[in-house]
């Protein structure tokens, strides 16, 4: 047998083949901590002991999906997000750090407030998780497309012991978001990769997440956007926010879309990486 630092040290090398040398680490770092179910401080304690025959067993059952560039999130069926740990496979996205800067400007502008929020597009249904568990005494709704997608964020919520209102429903669609409620705050992650794009994207991202939750064409990118802000004014409170992730490449276009729509004040907010990627829009 060998020990765990020459496992991981050999599925780095493995997997440089597919990443840079810092993502191979990454990747091979989070596969062992996931499938071995350890702490970070259990990795760098256990690096010099011999792998036992199971966990070998453990970390070689799954490792071909590595190599074939499927991502580590999938693999474990684990994604962290805003502190938390979620449940993702193929039917949903896998969670984006620079989603976390929206999701902490909520949390930051509503502390201590009990306020009613709607997530459009859900995907795993981390963004109203982490909002129901930071801002307690909020409602929160949720609603998406996929039926699975929603299978899958309803298990979420039920492992973070989240109380979200889940809803199956086509932003693209002709008829009314089917709520009778009216929001202090809207949230969207939708669709906004363009299919010119594509070349430009990682084999992880392109053949294993689903296209569903990612394109759009380049003749109609905002085309959600256009759905979203249409269907919103009858449920969104007068003093309400809207918040848009949005493609780095179209933020004014966004910005002025919400201008027609009747929003008077638009923020584009830049994320971790300096580029534009939220419109924050107030009536």
């Amino acid at each position: 047998m060998i020990t765990l630092k020459t496992y991981i040290s050999q599925l780095i090398k493995s997997l440089e083949k597919l990443y840079s040398k810092d993502e191979a680490s990454s990747v091979a770092e989070f596969y062992v901590v996931e499938t071995l179910k350890y702490r970070r401080t259990d990795l760098l304690l256990a690096k010099d002991e011999t792998l036992s025959e199971s966990d070998y067993l453990k970390l070689s059952k799954n490792q071909f999906r590595l190599l074939q560039g499927e991502p580590v999130q999938y693999v474990t069926n684990t994604a962290w997000f805003y502190g938390r740990k979620f449940f993702v496979d193929k039917n949903v996205l896998i969670p984006r750090q620079e989603t976390e800067l929206m999701v902490d400007n909520i949390i930051r502008e509503n502390k201590d407030k009990s306020i009613k929020i709607l997530d459009i597009g859900t995907g795993s249904g981390c963004i109203p998780i982490c909002l129901k568990k930071e801002l307690a005494d909020s409602q929160v709704f949720a609603l998406d497309i996929s039926k699975e997608a929603l299978e899958i964020a309803h298990k979420n919520a039920v492992l973070n012991n989240a109380n979200i209102e889940f809803i199956n429903f086509d932003i693209l669609s002709e008829n009314r978001i089917p709520i009778n409620e009216q929001f202090d705050v809207i949230i969207s992650n939708p669709p906004y990769v363009t299919i010119s794009e594509k070349k430009l994207m990682h084999l992880n991202v392109l053949a294993f997440e689903p296209e569903l939750a990612l394109f759009v064409t380049d003749e109609n990118p905002f085309v959600f956007y256009q759905a979203i802000l249409s269907k919103i004014k009858a449920i969104l409170k007068p003093s309400g926010v809207l918040w848009l992730e949005i493609n780095e490449k179209f933020p004014q276009e966004i910005v002025e879309l919400c201008e027609k729509s009747g929003f008077g004040t638009n923020d584009i907010i830049i994320d971790i990486n300096k580029k534009p990627r939220f419109v924050k829009s107030n009536f």
